[in-house]
């Protein structure tokens, strides 16, 4: 791995060319050894690329996101960064201190203490004994696990690891932050102080973030890089990448339910069919009779939806940043304030109704709507569903609709969009049939009122009282 910053990388905290990393795969401990004794003459493995052809920039000061599907090569691609993996082709040049926070208990000594595994992690890292005897207290106080920072690192928690861990990287001040999803085993005490320092960190240094909460990646980073396969799908500005990813899985877990229902579907084929007949029947014969049922099932859809002139790619469907099983669209979402009349500019206080309208194509065993709102880095600020509410069915060839109707919060001033989807299931399993992503642009009128936080409550009882000594 080489590192640089010169030239043309001087602005550039961490440079990637054609980056790769294989690994060989073996069948037994058998193949392993004759591959050894062969010397390569003979090939007993076959290759898995965990990562290849990746090549990024990025420049100081970057705040930005990897995502992607577990297995996705996330986790190599940091490693790589930071020089505990190395590469089978290409290279890595890198600018500054870097500090990572990567596999639980990674760089640390399970039979050292934790005080003497400060002194391991932060002299590694590029501190005196001075520095790190100077910065122990406050290390000891960020990490916050009492006494146990005197026994050995093996008796920790998972818990305990990151803490001690981050509490290191917190006082080294690194140039290149790495945090790779470690942080979703700490308490919710510990996990805000570390994001107040991340915040804090981000206004000068450069933050690699890995996480599968897509919150945190809107709030903390103004650009993501999507990796699936081992190779680099997406790099580009946060709010684009989150939309195509959310797609992506959503359609994941459709094909997913999809394939399951249709593996039901063969069971109760061959189920009836050994029932209803003398002889056996084969699983082949079942799966012939669902595919045909499957196949007179979509005509009848096409058909239904050619005859209604409402096919939802024509109409009613963005190509580009819809997404569902359309099996059901969306036709229309009208936001109404308190004098009856559409807008997107609701006061603040006063209570609106959201109506969202679909048009079904073919039959939606329970159909729910539901919206949020997002402020302008994506962060949801609110949003509801219909789940809570009582079964709806809707027919083939049938329009649904759902209002809601609630009291605006009052928001801090700015614009803020809305995203509505349609959905057939319940709150635990569920398949979209139609998301509109950022439908419509609210500029809430929010008046003189003050906002703290995110939003100010609508509805609060507050008294005051003057009482005598």
């Amino acid at each position: 791995m080489e590192s640089s910053t010169t030239g043309k990388s001087s602005r550039k905290s961490i440079i990637t060319r054609d980056l790769g990393k294989r690994y060989q795969i073996y069948a037994s401990p058998t193949d392993r050894l004759k591959q050894a004794l062969w010397r390569g003459r003979r090939n007993y493995c076959r290759e898995f690329w965990a990562l290849r052809n990746v090549s990024l920039e990025i420049e100081k000061g970057e705040t930005v996101a990897i995502i992607g599907r577990n297995g996705s090569g996330k986790s190599t691609l940091l490693q790589m960064i930071c020089g505990t993996l190395s590469p089978t082709e290409g290279k890595v040049e890198t600018s500054g201190t870097i500090a990572a926070l990567l596999e639980l208990g990674s760089g640390f000594n399970p039979e050292f203490t934790g005080i003497e595994n400060i002194y391991l992690n932060a002299s590694l890292l590029g501190l005196h004994q001075e520095q790190i005897k100077a910065r122990l207290e406050d290390i000891q106080s960020f990490a916050d696990i009492g006494d146990f920072v005197y026994q050995p690192v093996k008796t920790y928690s998972s818990g305990m690891l990151v803490r001690l861990a981050f509490a290191v990287i917190a006082h080294v001040e690194p140039s290149v932050l790495i945090v790779d999803e470690a942080l979703s085993v700490g308490d919710a005490v510990f996990s805000q102080r570390c994001m107040r320092f991340i915040r804090r960190f981000t206004e000068g240094g450069t933050l690699l973030f890995v996480s599968h909460d897509l919150n945190a990646v809107s709030s903390l980073c103004e650009k993501a890089i999507w990796i699936e396969s081992g190779r680099v799908r997406m790099n580009t500005q946060t709010a684009p990448i989150l939309t195509a990813y959310t797609r992506y899985c959503l359609e994941a877990s459709n094909s997913e339910i999809q394939s399951m229902a249709s593996a039901e579907a063969i069971q109760k084929n061959v189920d009836a069919l050994v029932d209803n007949s003398e002889s056996r029947v084969s699983l082949q014969e079942a799966t012939a009779v669902n595919t045909v049922t499957n196949e007179d099932s979509i005509a009848r859809i096409i058909s239904t939806a050619n005859e209604l002139n409402a096919l939802p790619e024509q109409n009613y469907w963005d190509n580009k940043r819809d997404y569902g099983n359309q099996h059901a669209y969306i036709t229309r979402v009208e936001l109404v304030g308190m004098d009856g009349q559409r807008t997107n500019t609701p006061n603040c206080g006063e209570i609106v109704q959201l109506q969202i309208s679909a048009q079904s194509i073919r039959c939606v065993e329970s159909f729910i709507a539901g919206f949020v709102v997002r402020d302008r880095t994506g962060q949801v600020i609110f949003g509801e569903n219909s789940t809570g509410q009582d079964r709806v069915q809707v027919a083939m060839n049938h329009k649904a609709s759902t209002n809601f109707e609630f009291v605006m919060p009052f928001l801090q001033p700015g614009s803020y969009s809305l995203s509505v989807a349609i959905s057939n299931g319940d709150a635990k399993q569920f398949q979209v049939m139609h998301y509109k992503p950022d439908i419509m642009i609210l500029e809430p009128m929010v008046g003189n009122r003050p906002v703290q936080g995110v939003f100010a409550t609508t509805t609060m009882t507050i008294k005051s009282d003057v009482h005598a000594k």
